[in-house]
């Protein structure tokens, strides 16, 4: 079984040391680094069905399998600020992920897409009718932007979070979407129409600062779109012009 250390503070990054034979797999595009010994093999883990499962769950279609032929350590981060938070995946409890929040797993895991059971939850949950799913057996390192906040519901304790912020809940957790009650609170409050209800028993995971949230709060400080291939007077073609534009299409 691969060991793995969480370093960092407030930008986290998971290192995976395996010994030979050893495997791990990976969300593409979050590898920072791999020992020599270490091969890089890209698949869809499974055939094409799998790999289209998992793009509709807003994960990549292709899956990164990295195994050592010699001891070494591979490392592994999320382009974006925040924490890395360690989850046990078993047989009786899998978990549910925003798109974009799964880093790297035993190679035990399986990635997939999971549709919401319930019209509302998919039509207001803020990640569409699909969140990825994470089943088998080990564990699994997810990335939750800004501050990570845990909660565990006992069996019936419930808990309403802003759709955003919800990062990642065991299967055992209900989910559900609630509208703000109150004309007032629906007009003035600022946050929003909907919350995500979830009814443990369960771990539920939130994120003080989702990457969707930050772009849209930068929005009303940047200067007006121009016709000429700019998002808020920034060029696409930047780095930072890129990453608003990336985050609002997939938000739209």
């Amino acid at each position: 079984m691969p060991q793995y250390q969480i370093v960092g503070n407030d930008l986290q990054a998971v290192v995976c040391n395996l010994n030979p034979g050893e495997k791990v797999i990976a969300e593409a595009g979050h590898l920072l680094s791999m020992s020599d010994g270490i091969d890089l093999n890209t698949s869809t883990g499974g055939g094409f069905m799998a790999g289209l499962k998992r793009a509709f769950g807003g994960s990549s279609f292709f899956v990164n399998e990295l195994e050592a032929r010699v001891a070494g350590q591979c490392t592994f981060a999320s382009p974006s600020t925040g924490h890395v938070q360690e989850i046990d995946v078993s047989q009786s409890r899998g978990w549910l992920c925003q798109p974009g929040v799964f880093l790297c797993a035993d190679d035990g895991i399986q990635i997939s897409a999971a549709f919401t059971q319930k019209f509302g939850a998919g039509l207001f949950g803020g990640s569409g009718f699909i969140l990825q799913s994470l089943v088998g057996q080990g564990k699994a390192f997810i990335h939750v932007g800004g501050a990570s906040i845990k909660y565990v519901l006992k069996d019936g304790e419930s808990i309403r979070i802003e759709t955003g912020a919800l990062a990642a809940f065991e299967s055992t957790v209900t989910y559900d979407i609630q509208m703000v009650r109150g004309l007032k609170s629906i007009l003035f409050s600022g946050e929003g129409l909907w919350f995500a209800h979830l009814k443990g028993p369960g771990i539920v995971y939130i994120q003080s600062l989702a990457l969707a949230r930050l772009a849209h709060a930068l929005i009303p400080y940047l200067p007006a779109p121009e016709a000429g291939g700019s998002l808020g007077g920034i060029a696409t073609g930047t780095v930072l012009g890129g990453l608003l534009g990336s985050v609002l299409n997939n938000n739209d």
